[in-house]
């Protein structure tokens, strides 16, 4: 890896930071994951390593050094940029990022319809965002079917565009459900409290996702073409 590679990924991982640290203040609301999003895809499967690395260990210096956490976002951003950085690379069967949004949006309305057992000061603000979370993939997923049987100018940035969306919004919730895993194993979690703890992490879930799913669909195409042009310079 070269120096400006080196001196790329020290800048990203600083943008990182700080968008992160902008954001923290308001609950479910983050623009890493488009930020991170764009450059991995641009970048590449190494840079998107090195940066996730880096950034998961220097943002402890704002946040706190918490092991459980510096695991999950080890593991979480090594696997981020892997998957997204693959995209341009790996041609995909076209119905797969609409069947894994609709799949997402199926589950997010059927749990609202069932309900999750948290809090019932809770239960209002997880049905609402679930019926959110649905309403924003059911319109993604109808969009990919249209992008899948229609043909016009720019199909391929617009299907990239898409499967990024969709991986970004599958990840978000793999972020949580790992989350899920590794706090309960590492704290050492009753079978009841880990429970406890698996339904509360939807509050935090359902808006990042919805959020995750909003923010690359808008951002990814902009942000794309300026690190494009960073890259190039």
């Amino acid at each position: 890896m070269k120096v400006r590679d080196i001196a790329r990924c020290a800048v990203m991982t600083a943008l990182l930071i700080a968008v992160q640290y902008a954001l923290s203040f308001v609950a479910g609301v983050e623009l890493v994951t488009a930020v991170f999003a764009a450059y991995c895809y641009v970048s590449g499967a190494r840079s998107g390593l090195l940066t996730g690395a880096a950034f998961s260990l220097l943002r402890c210096l704002i946040f706190g050094f918490m092991p459980n956490v510096i695991i999950l976002y080890l593991i979480y951003y090594s696997v981020f940029a892997l998957v997204i950085s693959g995209i341009p690379k790996i041609h995909l069967p076209k119905w797969l990022s609409p069947l894994i949004l609709a799949a997402l949006c199926i589950v997010s309305a059927f749990f609202a319809v069932k309900g999750i057992p948290v809090s019932v000061m809770y239960k209002q603000r997880v049905k609402t965002f679930l019926w959110i979370l649905a309403a924003v993939l059911a319109a993604l997923t109808v969009f990919g079917i249209f992008i899948v049987l229609k043909h016009f100018r720019k199909r391929d940035s617009i299907i990239k565009l898409y499967e990024v969306t969709a991986a970004a919004s599958a990840l978000t919730v793999m972020f949580t459900l790992l989350d899920d895993v590794i706090t309960p194993l590492f704290y050492g979690y009753s079978k009841q409290t880990a429970a406890a703890y698996f339904y509360g992490s939807f509050l935090a879930m359902l808006p990042q996702t919805i959020c995750a799913a909003v923010s690359v669909f808008v951002t990814f195409l902009p942000l794309k073409r300026a690190f494009e042009a960073a890259k190039n310079q």
